[in-house]
């Protein structure tokens, strides 16, 4: 996926976290909702079952199964009635006015705004059929089969772009892994693993470099949950059309990326080319970014 699309597939997954907010709010103003039974008119505003649903919803299943005691039941809606009366209280003084707590509203404005617009224009748009799928798989034969792969594997980046050096400068790639690599099952036939399968990698990075590589080819430093890698492939094998039926689902998942990824950046595209954007370059230049203060830790300061 990329980073653009991730970005905006986080705020889409914000919207379902916000929506209860917003729906909250909506009422708290006085507007309906729907025909949701009142359970409780705290003063003037109605908390419905609906909001009780939904906050119950959020519950553990042990709470939830609680609540099947009437008192346990009236005791989760008094929390509800003590909330309202609180966000009643911060909004008599002022509070929801507050010009930091403005921007912060609308900050949440745009994430609600960008999760809903990507909810309809784009995942729900991004329908895959299995003839999608087929012309995928008939078109990328090359790079759905098999390669025949060895590797190095080490701990930090440094380490690993000081062998890439070293590859560079002609030294053998077997000799290397024999002398640095931290994988014991391959080291000593240096760090050859076989035929991989694609359906076989525990690691998309690792596949996506692995498959784009030629025979004799040696890949850049990819990264995985191991550690930092370096990939040599030896041999490759296109994929035959027999092994469709093992690899449908997961590319059925692959095509769908690929087409809401389309989806988003044609639709940028094309709002970009009507938009009026200028660019205050000597401002941006301006701009620092503080890096996050890290939450102290237990027992001491965080660490530096």
């Amino acid at each position: 996926m990329s980073n653009k699309l991730k970005v905006i597939a986080a705020a889409c997954a914000l919207l379902f976290v916000f929506a209860a907010c917003a729906k909250k709010g909506e009422q708290a103003a006085g507007t309906k909702t729907g025909n949701s039974p009142v359970i409780a008119v705290v003063n003037g505003q109605d908390i419905t079952a609906e909001d009780y649903q939904e906050e119950a919803a959020a519950l553990s299943p042990y709470a939830v199964k609680a609540l099947e005691d009437p008192k346990n039941k009236e005791k989760f809606l008094e929390n509800l009635e003590d909330k309202r009366l609180i966000v009643q209280k911060a909004e008599s003084m002022g509070l929801d006015k507050d010009p930091e707590m403005a921007a912060k509203l609308n900050r949440l404005k745009d994430t609600l705004l960008l999760g809903e617009f990507v909810k309809k224009e784009i995942l729900e748009k991004a329908n895959v059929t299995d003839q999608d799928v087929k012309a995928y798989f008939d078109q990328h034969k090359a790079d759905l089969g098999a390669v025949r792969i060895s590797h190095i594997l080490v701990a930090s980046q440094q380490e690993a772009e000081q062998i890439l050096q070293k590859l560079k400068a002609g030294e053998s790639f077997g000799s290397l892994a024999k002398q640095y690599s931290l994988d014991d099952k391959t080291k000593a036939n240096g760090g050859d693993l076989g035929w991989v399968k694609w359906q076989q990698f525990g690691s998309a990075s690792l596949k996506d470099a692995a498959f784009k590589l030629n025979p004799g080819e040696v890949s850049g430093i990819v990264q995985s949950q191991f550690g930092y890698h370096i990939m040599k492939v030896t041999d490759k094998k296109p994929a035959v059309d027999s092994d469709f039926v093992k690899l449908k689902d997961a590319l059925k998942e692959q095509v769908a990326e690929k087409k809401k990824e389309d989806l988003f950046e044609t639709y940028v595209k094309d709002l970009r080319s009507k938009a009026k954007i200028t660019l205050n370059a000597q401002n941006l230049a301006a701009v620092n970014v503080a890096p996050q203060q890290q939450p102290e830790q237990p027992g001491g300061p965080a660490q530096k």
